[in-house]
């Protein structure tokens, strides 16, 4: 079987030895065209090394105020917190603020007086307009309208596809994507008038879907769609649409907390379906969830966030952020969630798809085998 780093590694080099091939027979049919084609490669190299190794300029903090979505805990908690120590004015949107939450008590206790909390759950339209009403009535003096929105509130979904019912895939597809839509709409007035921009949390299972991961990876594809949608429609404003795309970072949240985790295996064991549950059994549903639980919460999850909300600090300071950061991920990782998708899917399947030696059977294949 060929890993997905292979097949890359293959495609590269049959890329490199066409362009190469293609030099050569400029070279001694047509030098002007090779050298001109020669210049205007290593230009275009050169260009993006400087670009990527030129200091990066900064906007001040000062008269500018951000909205945060989900700062009760992990990256939206940190984030608020290192924005109001750059300057900025912030607003910091969290779930349990009315009702005595310990993540916006924290803020209000730790940062400056420019911080001020918010209630807002992102699925309720009166309070994401309440929200909209108080930071409007709350802007600097002299500010033109928000400078940055963070999309930043979102909950996890596991489970196979069979497992998860309805309620639950119109759950976490209301918080993630409807919840962004939601958000961004009705603070994109105040966003225009700053020419301020639009920073989305997305994550790296938006863009490669893989099992036990498909009712999430769903909802952050979608964001990852309307971001680009509106990066085109928000370019005529002045207005800038940036994509933070963390990996594995469950430690790092609350989005995997060993209780959270417990809810959603209980949710999954007590609503499949008989037929499902038959089907599969039990032993393999165990199995899966004890790996999953390992991939989410063991070693290899990271439970320091500095890199994520350091991009995200990145998103609302740059004054030219990237499109687009990909945080928290191997080569190997990059190459299969930002390039897999460009190769035919009979190649890419038989990388993702082949049984593994020791992998465990539902029950109704171990009955038929």
């Amino acid at each position: 079987m060929m890993r997905p780093l292979h097949l890359f590694y293959c495609a590269s080099l049959l890329g490199l030895t066409t362009i190469s091939g293609l030099l050569l027979l400029l070279y001694h049919c047509a030098p002007v065209l090779y050298y001109l084609c020669t210049g205007i490669l290593l230009g275009s190299v050169g260009y993006c090394v400087v670009q990527y190794l030129a200091p990066k300029s900064r906007v001040s903090g000062n008269g500018k105020a951000v909205f945060i979505t989900g700062c009760d805990s992990g990256f939206g908690f940190g984030l608020a917190k290192r924005l109001d120590s750059l300057g900025f004015t912030v607003f910091a949107g969290c779930l349990l603020a009315d009702s005595g939450g310990e993540g916006s008590k924290r803020l209000r206790a730790e940062c400056s007086s420019r911080l001020s909390t918010v209630q807002i759950d992102v699925t309720d339209d009166g309070q994401v307009q309440a929200a909209v009403r108080q930071v409007k009535d709350r802007l600097p003096t002299g500010s033109k309208g928000l400078y940055a929105l963070v999309n930043n509130a979102g909950v996890w979904q596991p489970g196979e596809i069979e497992w998860v019912n309805m309620a639950a895939y119109r759950r976490v597809m209301e918080v993630n994507t409807f919840g962004t839509v939601r958000v961004t709409k009705a603070f994109l007035p105040l966003i225009r008038r700053a020419k301020g921009r639009v920073v989305n949390v997305s994550s790296a299972g938006g863009l490669h879907a893989g099992p036990f991961a498909g009712a999430y990876s769903m909802t952050k594809a979608s964001v990852e769609f309307f971001s680009d949608a509106l990066r085109h429609e928000m370019h005529k404003w002045g207005v800038k649409v940036v994509i933070v795309e963390p990996a594995s970072f469950g430690r790092a949240t609350n989005i995997v907390s060993p209780a959270v985790f417990d809810n959603f295996v209980d949710d999954l064991r007590n609503n499949v379906e008989d037929v499902v549950k038959e089907d599969y059994g039990m032993e393999y549903f165990d199995l899966e969830v004890k790996q999953l639980r390992i991939d989410h919460q063991g070693e290899g999850a990271s439970r320091d966030p500095t890199a994520v909300i350091e991009a995200m600090v990145d998103s609302v300071t740059l004054t030219t952020p990237s499109h687009r950061y990909l945080v928290g991920s191997s080569f190997e990782d990059y190459v299969t969630w930002m390039w897999l998708g460009y190769f035919p899917t009979r190649w890419t399947g038989s990388t993702l798809l082949a049984d593994k030696e020791g992998d465990p059977k539902p029950a109704m294949l171990k009955k038929t085998r």
